[in-house]
């Protein structure tokens, strides 16, 4: 009972910290030809991800700017 407890608290950190590598990677560079048009909907999710992801203080305001203009430029 407590081992599911304990992964059910590590999950969200564990695909925040997942969400923040792969945009980072993104930003940086690391993924490349991976334009796709998103979906009105999707993109609206991913850019409030990375205002949440700011707020919390996971990842800097140039990161935020940039990782915003990579997906702005995808529609």
């Amino acid at each position: 009972m407590f081992a599911l407890s304990l992964l059910e608290l590590a999950a969200p950190v564990i695909i925040a910290i997942a969400v923040v590598a792969i945009a980072v990677a993104a930003v940086r560079g690391g993924i490349r030809g991976a334009r796709s048009t998103p979906s009105p909907g999707v993109l609206e999710q991913r850019l409030e991800h990375l205002d949440r992801l700011h707020a919390a203080g996971r990842i800097t305001d140039e990161e935020r700017a940039e990782a915003r203009a990579r997906l702005l430029g995808t529609i």
